[in-house]
């Protein structure tokens, strides 16, 4: 970009406190920059390198923490991931119980018993991981408090 056009990038910003438009991408993206000092960005460059992350995806997941949106830790997803197996397998277990007891004509009811309280765990689990998950309000309190937190 020349010269010449950069006037027009700033025809609605008043002169004090001028800042660049924020670019969109053309897949929808809106594109901003953040100013760090050397020993800043590096402090935070190896912060990100540490936790596998490249510099875009820790500034990535801290704006959208900031923002409320939902962003899942490892151990959230792994527990996610148990819980959904386990209750595959008791709907699994379920399943061949119906078919015994359509072909014996009884039902195993201290087995059904069992994989019925496992369920009823299993669903409270998942239950109470997604309250937290999805609670918006309480993202976004964490994420004004990182912020408040950060000038003081």
């Amino acid at each position: 970009m020349t010269a010449e056009y950069l006037p027009d990038l700033f025809d609605n910003v008043s002169r004090r406190g001028r800042r660049r438009a924020a670019v969109v991408d053309p897949s929808g993206y809106k594109i901003v920059s953040v100013r760090l000092r050397l020993a800043e960005f590096e402090s935070f460059s190896e912060q990100s390198q540490a936790a596998g992350l490249t510099n875009n995806m820790a500034l990535r997941i801290a704006a959208r923490r900031i923002a409320g949106f939902l962003e899942i830790d490892a151990e959230t997803r792994q527990n996610l991931q148990r819980i959904t197996d386990s209750i595959g397998q008791i709907a699994e277990a379920l399943i061949d119980m119906r078919r015994f007891a359509s072909r014996d004509d009884t039902v195993d009811m201290v087995r059904f018993e069992r994989h019925r309280q496992q369920f009823g765990q299993e669903f409270a689990a998942l239950d109470a991981l997604l309250r937290t998950m999805l609670n918006v309000s309480r993202r976004r309190q964490d994420g004004r408090r990182l912020l408040q937190g950060s000038v003081r």
